[in-house]
């Protein structure tokens, strides 16, 4: 009898932490960004499909209808990493690009031969390489919809505040000045909380320097969640199976 009993208690334990392994802390469903950004596009924002930093509306095709600059980006939703992929990207040793043998061979050569020089960027290698990292650039937590034009403003850019209120983006609060970003008001709570919950998704890949800390717990007091920020976790959450807790956790605090 003690023996079945010791037994069931090692499958009880054993049970347990394969549930505690399916709902862990970070992304394991989706590798693939493809994937993650159409999941994103027909199954999160269907209902709400305005832009992270300037608010515009966009079609289900991803067409922008407002104005923040020219060229073809300035028209079209992109989806864009809160903590950049090239952060945490680099914390990886496969980040490095490559080229192929042809590259040597001066361009002639190449034009008599059919041969070309391929080149590779350190994040299709990593791309190639790694699953963690495909899981990491996929995490739908850490993707926004943003106008392709103020996405590639943005770039890898460092998140701050910017003295003055100098716009060069139409209608847009979003200030880019000395390798700086500065976001508005309405939405520094919800780039704080992306970044604590990637620290803590991801731990040994995205970590906080003190003055980020102290920046983003300002912002996060200042910006509290809203009901979409809540609403966009627990869709998230259905598809992609880990909590936010970080995100659950405030919403749980307004809610009372």
């Amino acid at each position: 009898m003690k023996m079945l009993t010791g037994r069931l208690h090692f499958f009880a334990f054993i049970i347990l932490i394969l549930i505690f392994n399916s709902c862990g802390k970070s992304n394991k469903e989706f590798e693939s960004f493809s994937k993650a950004k159409k999941l994103l596009l027909e199954k999160v924002y269907y209902d709400n499909r305005k832009t992270f930093y300037c608010k515009c509306s966009f079609t289900k095709n991803k067409k922008v209808r407002c104005k923040t600059g020219k060229g073809k980006r300035a028209k079209q939703v992109e989806w864009e990493h809160i903590v950049p992929a090239s952060r945490f990207g680099k914390t990886f040793r496969q980040w490095k690009s490559k080229k192929s043998w042809e590259c040597i061979l001066p361009e002639f050569l190449q034009t008599i031969t059919g041969l070309k020089c391929k080149k590779t960027s350190g994040r299709q290698n990593l791309r190639a390489k790694s699953k963690k990292y495909r899981l990491m650039e996929s995490d739908m937590y850490n993707l926004v919809p943003a106008v392709g034009f103020i996405n590639q403003k943005r770039s890898n850019l460092a998140y701050g505040e910017i003295p003055g209120e100098k716009r060069a983006f139409g209608s847009c609060d979003f200030e880019v000045a000395n390798g700086i970003v500065e976001p508005a008001p309405a939405i520094r709570g919800n780039i704080a909380r992306t970044y604590f919950y990637m620290n803590k998704a991801y731990p040994s890949r995205v970590k906080l320097d003190s003055e980020e800390k102290q920046m983003f717990k300002k912002w996060d007091k200042s910006d509290p969640v809203d009901k979409w920020e809540c609403e966009r976790s627990r869709r998230i959450e259905k598809l992609q199976g880990n909590v936010n807790t970080v995100v659950k956790d405030a919403c749980k605090k307004a809610s009372k």
